[in-house]
């Protein structure tokens, strides 16, 4: 999960299962995305999915940073299930987990996407 509108990087490049162009900020979501392009059981999915501000402050705020529900977050990749469910998948590296704002921005996700109903939420752990 990053700060929405964060100057990074763009990599962007054609998504047969969106149809389109989709837009990803680091070589290991660029990874994740074709792992997802290949995977049958996944019909679509969005990078960089915004969260809404107004739903952010209505999560439960308990060890984490008040300044965290100032911001405008993204969460790596919201996913659309052929079931009909949907997942969300944070990137993460294993250096970054060692640290405490991200354990927050982790958990802000988690509770955000749970209070929406998403239970399929997961951290994926890049080499990076």
């Amino acid at each position: 999960m990053d700060r929405a509108g964060k100057r990074v990087r763009d990599i962007s490049y054609h998504s047969p299962k969106n149809g389109g162009m989709v837009v990803v900020h680091s070589e290991a979501a660029r990874a994740y995305s074709k792992y997802l392009e290949e995977r049958p059981e996944v019909v679509s999915y969005e990078a960089c999915k915004r969260l809404d501000a107004t739903r952010l402050n209505s999560v439960q705020k308990t060890d984490i940073r008040g300044e965290y529900f100032r911001e405008q977050w993204s969460s790596d990749f919201y996913i659309r299930h052929a079931d009909g469910t949907a997942a969300v998948r944070e990137l993460v590296s294993a250096t970054d987990l060692t640290k405490r704002a991200e354990i927050e921005k982790l958990e802000l996700s988690r509770r955000y996407w749970a209070a929406l109903g998403v239970n399929d939420w997961k951290v994926v752990i890049t080499g990076q």
